[in-house]
Formats: C-alpha cells, sequence, structure tokens
C-alpha cells in the first residue's frame, strides 16, 4: 500500500510543476458568475464531511463496514494556468467514525475470538494532497484530487488482532461551485482505503465509496 502510496504522489510530484508554468491572464468568469480568483498563493479554508455506507473489495478485502469522516481542511493554490488551479491540500480528522458489524474469527496465532457490532472513533491527518481545479474563472469548477495521511483508533480496526493505528489515501473528484468571491460549496467522491501496512498482525483494510459535501472560504 504504501509503495502504491508513493507512486501516486510521485505521478502528481512530476504533473505539477508542468502544470505550474503560469500564465497572469485569467479566464472570463461566467456571466454573472461570481469566483474566486484562484491565482498562485490563494489561501482556501474550509470543512467537509463524508460517507460511505459500503466497503467494496479493490485493495481491502473486508467487508460489511460503514465510515464516517468529519475533516478540517486548508488548501493552498501552488500554481495556474489559464484554465487549471493547483492546490496542495493538508486536512486534518477530529471524528473518524467506522462502524463494524459482530464477527467471530481465528486469529493467526489459532485463537478464536469475537467482537460485538460497534462503531469505533478514531481521528487523524491527511498532511499530503493536491486537487486540480478545472475551469478556473467559472462559478463551476470540476476537480480531481488525491490525498495519503493515518488515523488512529480507539482500538483495532477493521478487525481485532490487527491495528489501531492505519494509513489511508484516496483519491476522487467532484465539483466545486462559488456562491462569491470568497466562498464555495464542493460535492465529490472519494474512493477511500485505510490499512496498517502489515505493522499488526493481520492486515485485510478497508475500502469506502465516500460522499462528501463542503463548504470553504478564500483569503
Amino acid at each position: 500500500m504504501l509503495r502504491l502510496l508513493a507512486m501516486l504522489f510521485g505521478c502528481v510530484a512530476l504533473i505539477c510543476p508542468a502544470q505550474a508554468q503560469t500564465s497572469s491572464s485569467s479566464t472570463p468568469p461566467d456571466s454573472h458568475a461570481p469566483a474566486a480568483n484562484l491565482t498562485t498563493g490563494t489561501n482556501e479554508f474550509g470543512f467537509w464531511g463524508g460517507y460511505s455506507p459500503n466497503s467494496p473489495h479493490g485493495i481491502g478485502i473486508t467487508s460489511d463496514r460503514k465510515l464516517f469522516l468529519l475533516n478540517g481542511s486548508y488548501a493552498r493554490v501552488i500554481g495556474n494556468t489559464d484554465s487549471v488551479a493547483i492546490k496542495y491540500t493538508i486536512d486534518i480528522v477530529p471524528v473518524a467514525l467506522i462502524t463494524q458489524p459482530a464477527e467471530t474469527f481465528v486469529t493467526n496465532s489459532g485463537a478464536l475470538i469475537s467482537h460485538n457490532a460497534e462503531t469505533v472513533y478514531g481521528g487523524g491527518l491527511d498532511p499530503i494532497g493536491f486537487q486540480f481545479n478545472f475551469r478556473r474563472g467559472h462559478k463551476w469548477q470540476p476537480f480531481a484530487n488525491t490525498h495519503g495521511g493515518f488515523l488512529y483508533f480507539a482500538q483495532q480496526v477493521p478487525v481485532i488482532d490487527s491495528s489501531q493505528y492505519n494509513f489511508t489515501f484516496s483519491f476522487g473528484g467532484g465539483v466545486q461551485v462559488f456562491t462569491s468571491e470568497r466562498s464555495s460549496f464542493s460535492i465529490g467522491y472519494k474512493y477511500y482505503h485505510l490499512s496498517n501496512a502489515n505493522s499488526g498482525n493481520r492486515n485485510p483494510g478497508v475500502d469506502a465509496n465516500l460522499f462528501y459535501a463542503g463548504f470553504s472560504f478564500f483569503k
């Protein structure tokens, strides 16, 4: 998982310098549509919440998990062209809730253990993230993003005999809608993965289809 994460951010890092050869001109905004002028150095502060009703099998193999996240976010535009703004992002995760069903299974040591259905609390940080806003200067701006970080839970997740500490990464996209030159709201989707990178005895991992919405203001 860490190797995949490193490759993903390496690709983004290669893209950023090429995109960051900026042009001082800005795309004219939509008629009667206020939008923040996302030029290099623009700061963005916000928050977002997201929910995943299921846990598909992609990288992770754990089933029947639900995930809720509440994040505070900061972004800074690190480059722009006429039509694209490139943001570096950091997310603080004060609330991460994973809901797990009752299960009984055999550990690697051969012990039979079980846990009740429950929701486990955690928190963490996504210190590395990038977002690409397209149609810069317009009210409606589609975007693509990717993030990486960690979550620490009150007990081992997604199963007993795994780990309280999990690495995370996600990628996805959505649309950012500017309600004024200083504010916007976003809706989007992330394919979200968490696992302990084999630091625990078991590492089944969890994938999530995370749908989210958020609000931002600019300075």
